[in-house]
This record gives C-alpha cells, sequence and structure tokens, in this order.
C-alpha cells in the first residue's frame, strides 16, 4: 500500500531508541504517522483516525514496542508497514 500525504509542513520528531520518525501536521498538530527509511524507501503506517475510510481497514492490531529490541522493531516494520510519500 502507498499513502500519500497532501497539504502544508509537517514537523518530526524521533522516538527514544531514535529508530523511527513521528510527524505532526504543523497546522494542526495531529499526529500524523510515523516512519522510518527501510531499504531506500520511506516506509511506515498512518494514524487511521485521520482517514475519511478507517472502517474499511481491518481490526487494528495492539502491541507493546517497547517490549521488542531494535532488530525485532526493523523485522516487524519491514514486514507490516507500507511506503510513506510527501512527507
Amino acid at each position: 500500500m502507498i499513502i500519500k500525504f497532501v497539504g502544508g509542513e509537517t514537523s518530526i520528531t524521533q522516538n527514544g531508541d531514535q529508530l523511527a520518525n513521528f510527524y505532526y501536521c504543523d497546522y494542526c498538530g495531529d499526529f500524523l504517522a510515523v516512519g522510518r527509511n527501510l531499504n531506500g524507501q520511506l516506509r511506515g503506517a498512518v494514524n487511521s483516525s485521520l482517514l475519511h475510510s478507517s472502517n474499511q481497514l481491518g481490526e487494528s492490531i495492539q502491541i507493546q514496542p517497547r517490549l521488542l529490541c531494535s532488530d525485532e522493531k526493523l523485522d516487524r516494520w519491514g514486514k507490516l508497514w507500507g511506503v510513506l510519500n510527501g512527507i
């Protein structure tokens, strides 16, 4: 899946272990997505509560990333995250 962001500027912060970037809208402050460059592509997950058709998505997956080591996180993200464009 490819996610394309259209609009204004974003702010970027990093998580505690510096593995992922968190993207926020500069205009409204909403959390937009989390992402990381994996194998030459910006891959990530979006905040589904901002989508108009979020009810068409599958059931959400509850995780506790703080319980995963860095290698486990990167492996999981490579399998689950889509491509992000426009950030």
